[in-house]
């Protein structure tokens, strides 16, 4: 009997030994990323034991009060041409980095995390591949050159549905939205701007994405009958998501958020002429 305890215990040995702290360090970052991602329910109890105690400093209400802003780890977009969500590699890159990469509601992401003595103490963004997104963004910023100027120009979109098959003709629909704003001490101030619904045709090129066709939905009484000509099935997801002014204002400021961040800036409010500034940091 003694033996055979000493066979398994050495057995058990070598089991713990095959599984390597690079091994074990992936498999952390896999699962931290299936929380991230959403795919799995994040919990106070799980952050504890897999974040430092200075990353969970760092994004503790960075975006929105009393919560944490996972968003830091991720593409920041609030939309894009898929529902689902899924880390693709975790590539170790020496001391104690790992290289994530991602599809973040079917836009590519790039994260670096680094991970010591069982927790992920520190992470750094990765310059974002172009996107079908990113390209109706710069569209709509030449829209937004039609409007009164301001110190900055921030498009977003609320998405009413998407077809990604044919990579020389996606196809987007939504509320495409894009607002000039001037700064004021923290505060960005509504200079002009305007709401342009329809559905965006966008190519992949050698050199990204572009934008090469706009199908507008038309002003006062052709409203309707163009909405519906455009969006055809999406009409009601549509209309739900035009009148919803919940959705819109949390798009509008994850936008702001997201171009404040990029860009470097301390903002912490939007404000539209006539109506008191919105706290969104």
């Amino acid at each position: 009997m003694k033996r055979i305890l000493t066979a398994l215990s050495a057995c058990l040995i070598l089991l713990s030994c095959g599984q390597s702290p690079e091994k074990k360090d992936i498999a952390l970052v896999n699962d931290f990323y299936e929380h991230v991602l959403g795919n799995k329910p994040m919990t106070d109890k799980y952050l504890q034991k897999t974040l430092s105690k200075d990353i969970l400093d760092s994004i503790w209400e960075t975006e929105y009060e009393d919560t944490y802003s996972f968003w830091v780890f991720r593409t920041g977009l609030q939309d894009g041409p898929s529902s689902a969500s899924s880390v693709e590699s975790i590539e170790p890159l020496g001391d104690g980095w790992y290289r994530v990469t991602y599809s973040d509601l079917g836009n590519p992401g790039v994260t670096d995390v680094k991970v010591e003595n069982g927790r992920i103490t520190a992470y750094k963004s990765q310059k974002q591949e172009d996107s079908a997104l990113a390209a109706i963004g710069r569209y709509m910023k030449g829209i937004g050159s039609d409007y009164a100027p301001g110190d900055y120009c921030i498009p977003y979109c609320l998405i009413a549905g998407t077809e990604e098959e044919n990579p020389d003709d996606i196809r987007i629909w939504g509320d495409f939205r894009v607002e000039n704003y001037n700064q004021a001490g923290d505060t960005l101030k509504s200079v002009s701007g305007g709401s342009h619904p329809g559905c965006m045709h966008v190519k992949k090129t050698d050199d990204g994405f572009e934008v090469f066709r706009f199908d507008a939905v038309g002003d006062g009484s052709d409203f309707n009958p163009t909405a519906k000509a455009i969006f055809g099935d999406r009409y009601n997801a549509f209309m739900a998501l035009h009148s919803d002014d919940d959705a819109r204002k949390a798009a509008r400021a994850k936008s702001i958020l997201d171009y404040a961040d990029a860009n470097g800036l301390d903002i912490s409010c939007y404000q539209d002429f006539g109506w008191p500034a919105v706290r969104i940091k």
